[in-house]
Formats: C-alpha cells, structure tokens, sequence
C-alpha cells in the first residue's frame, strides 16, 4: 500500500497568505475594542446633546434679538 505525503493540497486547507493574516488581526483587534469604543459613545452622548442645545438656544437667541 502506497502512502502520500500530507501537504496542503490533499487536506484541502487554505494557504495562509500574509494579507489574510493581517486581516483575521484585525478583525479580532476590532471585535476586542468595540465595547470600549461603544462605552466612548455611551459617555460623549450627554455632553454632545447639551452643546447641540446650547447651540440651537444661543442660535435662536440671536435670530430674537436681531429681529
């Protein structure tokens, strides 16, 4: 009985290329940060509506005063 040397080509796995290396790294760098990115949006949402209000309230102040 004749045997045959495992290579990528008889076990049909894929060649692993440095483009898909980095890839799959970055992927698991984005899954591992997107809780804290989320967390940031989670902590700037107060602050950034109380400037869009402020600015819309000082905005209308001046179109009253102008009139």
């Amino acid at each position: 009985m004749r045997t045959t040397a495992l290579t990528y080509e008889t076990l049909a796995l894929p060649a692993y290329t440095v483009a898909n290396v980095l890839r799959c790294a970055r992927n698991v760098a984005l899954f591992a940060a997107a809780p804290f990115i989320g967390l940031a949006y989670a902590l700037a949402f107060p602050f950034v509506g109380a400037a869009a209000l402020a600015w819309v309230a000082v905005k209308a102040l001046r179109e009253r005063n102008a009139a």
